[in-house]
């Protein structure tokens, strides 16, 4: 979190605006607003002042969706790119010599490990939107083990 918070106060940025743009950036097709909005859990009107910062900021760009011209799709756009990736630079780097000192074998074990903990924060993520516990027995079913 707190990683996060300074890299988007270096940009210009809050967190939540920051994270929007990955979410945009990670998509595999272009979102509309209420998608992102959606997928982040803000109402329509917190996800506009989103999209206005990161217009704004020269980070998105809003382009109408050519099969319904009453729709808008957020867009990353290039401009500000090597400004975030400069950013990361650092990071990416520190983190591939990390990797070095660990064999294949032992780098499996690790992804297994993180794929298992994204599962069940994926889970846990849905119940608290949905309102609904889950119960330890039941996350850890949910949970792959490799």
């Amino acid at each position: 979190m707190l990683f996060h918070h300074h890299l988007a106060a270096k940009l210009g940025l809050s967190v939540t605006d920051l994270k929007c743009l990955d979410l945009l950036r990670a998509a595999e097709a272009p979102l509309t607003a209420k998608n992102l909005a959606d997928l982040i859990g803000l109402t329509g009107g917190a996800i506009t002042g989103v999209a206005d910062r990161l217009e704004a900021a020269g980070f998105v760009e809003r382009v109408r969706d050519p099969d319904d011209r009453r729709r808008w799709e957020l867009r990353p756009t290039t401009a500000r790119q090597d400004d975030v990736l400069a950013l990361f630079a650092p990071l990416t780097a520190q983190l591939a010599q990390l990797v070095s000192h660990y064999d294949n074998d032992q780098l499996d074990v690790i992804v297994g490990f993180l794929d298992g903990l994204g599962t069940i924060l994926d889970n846990q993520i849905s119940a608290l939107r949905d309102g609904t516990a889950v119960e330890a027995e039941e996350a850890q079913e949910s949970a792959p083990i490799t």
